[in-house]
């Protein structure tokens, strides 16, 4: 695993339990207000490549705090990238730890594979746009293969094999209350739709101008997706 940095201690993931977040390195798309362009584009990883945390000091880590930590959330950009995502994760769960991995959607086949052995008790789904304008969040063009993949994984977490939850970052312009309600309707009967408010600081692409939405506009949002899904709620 290509280990970037790891957020040592987290109670925003699950209230009432403590979490560690490892991220790793790269990822498939190019979201113009993503804030770590030097885990995403290739030229700025070179710059940090020496710098990546080996495994065992992350077993280490984990080892010394078997009976402190509650959960292991392994983030991107995109974990899925990683070659031994699936063997890192059940060396976790084999510590006893409860285990989520955020995606973007990109490798159900691998997704579905690790809740079925019991690796993953927790899977996070970014929600980036409408089929029709996802380019507009990602920044490239995804392909066919993609789309049938994000299907795929929708069609087995509304089964609730295990529990998930999908997000969507919301930035003014680029999300119309018109989008999150089809979003919404895409994912109906989802179990969890989050939506994050953008927030400036560190853009992949430096002069990318969104803003932020204004409470009133959130708690319309919120209103709205209330209608499709079991749960929803705001992340600021």
């Amino acid at each position: 695993m290509r280990i970037s940095w790891v957020q040592k201690s987290t109670t925003i993931d699950y209230p009432w339990k403590l979490a560690c977040i490892v991220f790793t390195l790269w990822c498939n798309f190019r979201c113009p207000f993503c804030h770590n362009p030097e885990t995403v584009l290739p030229e700025q990883m070179q710059l940090i490549s020496n710098d990546l945390i080996p495994e065992e000091a992350i077993f280490n880590f984990l080892q010394a705090r078997v009976w402190k930590l509650d959960w292991v959330s392994i983030c991107g950009w995109e974990p899925t990238l990683q070659p031994d995502l699936y063997d890192f994760a059940k060396r976790v769960k084999d510590m006893w730890f409860a285990v989520k991995v955020d995606t973007n959607g990109r490798d159900a086949v691998l997704i579905k594979k690790m809740v079925k052995d019991g690796v993953l008790d927790y899977v996070a789904v970014d929600l980036k746009h409408t089929k029709q304008q996802y380019d507009t969040a990602v920044w490239i063009q995804p392909s066919s293969e993609f789309f049938q993949s994000y299907e795929e994984l929708k069609e087995f977490l509304l089964n609730e094999v295990v529990d998930y939850e999908y997000r969507t970052t919301i930035v003014k312009w680029m999300h119309t209350l018109q989008d999150i309600e089809e979003m919404a309707n895409y994912i109906k009967w989802a179990r969890h739709y989050y939506l994050q408010n953008y927030v400036w600081w560190n853009t992949l692409k430096p002069d990318f101008w969104g803003e932020p939405f204004d409470d009133d506009e959130l708690e319309t949002m919120s209103r709205v997706i209330s209608r499709y899904v079991l749960h929803s709620g705001i992340r600021r």
